[in-house]
């Protein structure tokens, strides 16, 4: 073992404390203030990606402004000169961990044991209500004081999507004991994924075994996710029946059927037990004007460009109701936006009044109500996010100015505001379109296919999965997996989708080569068993709604009967190929079908008899991606050289090459009308092109390193969506 560093930024090391999966904790010495701390320095490898590594960030700052008796404070947080290895400092507790008080079957009374969960529950339930989430609650989490008092550590530390720790490869770390059954899921996180894992402490203190055990991780994922828990004998351990209802109730696996939230679960333990209760319930009133203020605060503030503080408002509000569908809705899509927006430069347009709308006035109100009970940092965090809204409120500056000095009597000025809201595009001012949302989930998306109704997108996720979004909307409508993607949590990356002219049916193909047929009526798999030998390159279906074809790097098209498919009994016409197919487009009479290859050629076929009637070259490296316009007269190819080729269907020949992107064309396609083409390439660049004269008619900008791996467009605006290898969704829309 390495001997341990003799300084930490400024912090000099003195001993190590214990290491584990994700890190080191040493005792040292603050040489500034002279006091003892713990600093905890994270392991390099687990937070490789600049995701993990900014959303660490984030969460430490989020945390580092939480004081309460029953959560340890964060004094500090950076990353180590030279190496870039993330560390974060906090108090240094005595004590010992619940983790291994538990091994020694402690504590032995029970009103102690439960006295540790209601104090688990007030440290978070505080947490929740100022919008941050622990995503990471367990026993080695929890330092009991000699005193007996709970105090819940690394807060901001669970990294990784759905709260989880992965490597590079997706690989989660550790063992899910304590995860949530909708962690496990990948579905929407609130504060109630820490209230389950409370109550899998709570059931083992009681009962001192866990809820849910198995010999392999997959086999406890199962047992999470789909069983229910063991009964707790109430005779056989001395329990009161009431509290091994609320046990019970805590363990439910719909979070709706669990408690409200984590105050009115120690309310609920405090009463069982025969004990005041320490916390007071907030008035129905009380709580529909908390969360409509926060909800309104978050919107204002994720318009504004303020991501992380509307996260914060959003989570304040989500921890009074936490059902409501808004602001779930808000709450991914300021996720989403966190990742997307964290270093992209906005540029401010016109105002425009009545949307959005942000009351400062009233919210000045409620920091002068906060001020008032005596919580001045409240008041001061109300204010603050009442300045990042509107930076020359006079009413929110001249309270600042008593907050943070000592107060004095005097006057208060009051004053009203005019709502103030804004426009944020990414684009360039000059040019002609907005962006207008950004929304979605993981995992990242790979391809992209416009249905044939207008907003209506389908997204082909990295793990195999297929997500249907409404853009206007901005909801998900439905999420395809296969039954061995529902076992093992994913599948083979979706390489090509196609919708069937009618709507009714979706089919994915993959890089294993297998062909998946969805039923959008039911949100089934048909059973199809189509496939290819190699990776599938590209899938489309004739106009008249028959026949599915696909191409694939085993050099074959197929051309199989879609009424012989939703049998489960594939038919297919066979059609050898010089080279593999990777990508390929039905002309618009269905007459004809076009296939791009890896050997740069790009080959027409007749349908009906199979002949090749055409072979069209130009590009000087294998072809990436084909679209043919909406009258047909066109065939817009993609290529690996970073070139565009448009081809003269009727001539047989090129008639334009478009180059400005530098990497590899991911996806084209024509604007309804079409009189452009939107390509992308793997960056964050999205082009639109002008189909008469070739020239580029603007440029919508992602930020810094985010890669837009495909691109549609729809309706008949039309709108423009990009999806992003982080799993969003990016909409922009005319001027």
């Amino acid at each position: 073992m390495p001997p341990p560093p003799s300084r930490i930024g400024k912090y000099e090391i003195l001993a190590e404390l214990g290491r584990g999966a994700m890190g080191t904790v040493y005792k040292a010495r603050d040489p500034r203030l002279d006091r003892l701390v713990a600093v905890k320095m994270m392991s390099e490898e687990l937070l490789i990606e600049e995701e993990m590594r900014g959303r660490f960030q984030r969460e430490a700052k989020s945390a580092a402004n939480l004081q309460h008796p029953n959560i340890v404070t964060i004094f500090d947080f950076g990353e180590l000169e030279g190496e870039g290895s993330p560390y974060i400092v906090m108090e240094l507790l005595e004590g010992t961990s619940l983790a291994q008080l538990m091994e020694e079957k402690k504590p032995e009374r029970l009103e102690d044991r439960v006295n540790v969960i209601t104090q688990i529950c007030r440290g978070l339930d505080y947490a929740h209500k100022r919008g941050v989430i622990h995503r990471d609650v367990k026993p080695g989490n929890i330092q009991v004081l000699p005193s007996g008092t709970a105090k819940i550590l690394d807060f901001g530390i669970a990294l990784g999507e759905g709260s989880t720790i992965k490597t590079k490869t997706g690989l989660v770390m550790g063992t899910p004991n304590y995860m949530a059954p909708e962690q496990i899921s990948s579905e929407v996180v609130d504060h109630r994924a820490d209230m389950w894992a409370v109550g899998v402490i709570l059931y083992e203190l009681l009962s001192g075994e866990r809820p849910f055990t198995a010999t392999t991780i997959p086999g406890l994922v199962y047992q999470i996710v789909h069983s229910p828990p063991p009964p707790l004998d109430d005779r056989k351990l001395g329990l009161p029946p009431r509290l091994v209802q609320v046990v019970e109730r805590v363990l439910q696996k719909n979070p709706d059927q669990r408690f409200r939230d984590l105050a009115h679960l120690s309310r609920t333990l405090e009463k069982v037990m025969g004990a005041p209760a320490l916390t007071t319930e907030l008035s129905g009133e009380a709580r529909s004007r908390g969360y409509s203020t926060n909800l309104d605060l978050a919107k204002s503030l994720l318009s504004q460009g303020q991501p992380q503080r509307a996260l914060e408002a959003a989570r304040r509000a989500q921890a009074l109701e936490p059902s409501h569908r808004s602001v779930v809705d808000l709450v991914q899509e300021i996720e989403r936006a966190l990742r997307t927006m964290q270093s992209q430069p906005t540029v401010v347009h016109e105002r425009e009044p009545g949307r959005n709308k942000f009351d400062a006035a009233r919210w000045v109100d409620e920091a002068r109500m906060a001020l008032t009970a005596g919580e001045r940092s409240e008041a001061l965090r109300i204010v603050d996010d009442v300045l990042a809204v509107s930076p020359g409120f006079a009413p929110a500056l001249e309270l600042k100015g008593l907050l943070v000095r000592p107060p004095r009597p005097g006057r208060v000025l009051t004053g009203s505001l005019k709502p103030q809201t804004y426009r944020y595009a990414r684009v360039r001012p000059e040019q002609a379109f907005k962006e207008v949302a950004t929304f979605g989930e993981p995992p990242g998306i790979q391809v992209l296919a416009a249905g044939p109704k207008p907003g209506l997108v389908a997204a082909g996720g990295v793990d195999g999965s297929v997500r249907l979004w409404d853009v206007d909307s901005r909801r998900r409508l439905a999420s395809f997996r296969t039954a061995i993607h529902q076992r093992a949590g994913h599948e083979a990356l979706v390489t090509s989708l196609a919708f069937s002219p009618d709507g009714a049916f979706l089919a994915s193909g993959h890089v294993d080569g297998n062909i998946h047929l969805w039923s959008l009526d039911t949100g089934q798999e048909v059973l199809a068993r189509a496939r290819h030998d190699a990776s599938v390159g590209g899938l489309a279906f004739a106009p008249d709604g028959l026949t599915l074809a696909s191409g694939g790097l085993d050099s074959t098209l197929k051309l199989w009967e879609l009424s012989q498919l939703r049998q489960g009994e594939p038919q297919r016409r066979l059609i050898r190929e010089p080279s593999g197919v990777t990508c390929l487009a039905y002309s618009r009479d269905g007459s004809l079908i076009i296939t791009g290859q890896t050997n740069r050629i790009l080959r027409v076929h007749e349908v009906k008899s199979g002949r090749l009637i055409a072979t069209l070259r130009g590009h000087e490296v294998p072809l990436s991606t084909v679209v043919i316009s909406p009258d047909g007269s066109q065939v817009a190819t993609g290529g690996r050289d970073g070139t565009i080729r448009i081809f003269d269907l009727n001539r047989k020949e090129e008639h334009r090459v478009l180059t400005a992107h530098r990497k590899a064309v991911s996806a084209l396609s024509y604007f309804p009308q079409g009189v452009s083409i939107a390509s992308v390439a793997m960056d964050h660049a999205l082009i639109l092109w002008d189909v008469a004269t070739g020239a580029q008619r603007t440029t919508l900008w992602g930020a810094k390193g985010e890669v837009f791996a495909s691109v549609v467009a729809t309706g008949e605006e039309p709108l423009v969506v990009a999806g992003l290898a982080d799993g969003s969704l990016r909409v922009w829309a005319p001027e």
